[in-house]
């Protein structure tokens, strides 16, 4: 376990509550306290809707993903890159972590292309250049990462924090790709949840209704990111104090396991 490289999305109410993100920010000193190397991307997602709305633009979501447009894309990549990172590496770093914020724009980490039209300026990843959060990890800094990438012009693309968590855990070929959310895992449809799925069980659930909405570039995040190398993906509940540090250290059983 030493050692280990884990690739964490972090968003939810682990990020929005103080008392949670606070404990959260304490857990990761105490994970590279044990030598392991921690990448965090972060969400946003209330961020950018409180913002959208004091600036009387509407919001629209597909699947989970929000129909960004420019003036969208303009405020995205304000609230992310900008307000909600330094207020994360903030956050980090009054807890004792060496935390240096970039985004997937820095060092063409992140380079994407349109997914769909409809969905404006929401991108998909293409490719994944880690070398500069392996940089920062060989210099004993805990990257924290903004879900922002250029496009094939250049352009500012918006990126579902999901699924650029699991594209850069790939690509690090880390060994465990977490993604933090305000569910305890995945649900059946009695509301139970599934400690474990594999891909022919999360297509079964998705035809069947009961993979919707965000849930669906969770779970196509964690295949995605263990098709690309990465060893181990779980989906847990940050509202659960310390739930990343005990299912690390202690081996809790928590959350929903996906393999493939």
């Amino acid at each position: 376990m030493k050692n280990a490289t884990v690739v964490i999305k972090y968003g939810g109410h682990a990020m929005d509550k103080p008392e949670l993100s606070s404990a959260f920010a304490a857990d990761l000193a105490q994970l590279t306290e044990q030598g392991m190397g921690l990448v965090v991307v972060h969400g946003g997602g209330p961020q950018i809707s409180a913002l959208l709305k004091r600036l009387n633009i509407e919001s629209h979501f597909v699947d989970g993903l929000r129909v960004t447009d420019a003036a969208t894309m303009e405020a995205v990549e304000m609230v992310l890159c900008g307000q909600v990172n330094k207020a994360v590496v903030n956050e980090f770093t009054s807890q004792g972590v060496r935390a240096a914020g970039i985004s997937g724009r820095d060092g063409g980490l992140l380079r994407a292309r349109v997914k769909n039209p409809a969905l404006g300026l929401v991108g998909t990843v293409e490719a994944v250049d880690p070398a500069l959060p392996r940089c920062l990890l060989g210099g004993g800094f805990v990257p924290v990462v903004a879900p922002v990438a250029s496009g094939p012009d250049g352009e500012a693309l918006n990126i579902n924090a999901d699924t650029a968590a699991g594209a850069l855990a790939g690509a690090i070929g880390a060994e465990y790709f977490v993604l933090i959310s305000d569910v305890p895992g995945v649900l059946d449809a009695d509301g139970r949840i599934i400690s474990s799925l594999n891909r022919k069980e999360i297509q079964k659930l998705r035809e069947t209704g009961v993979i919707t909405g965000g849930m669906i570039p969770k779970v196509e995040a964690c295949l995605n990111a263990l098709d690309a190398g990465c060893q181990r993906a779980l989906i847990l509940d940050g509202r659960s104090p310390s739930s990343l540090r005990r299912y690390l250290l202690d081996d809790a059983p928590l959350g929903t396991v996906v393999a493939n």
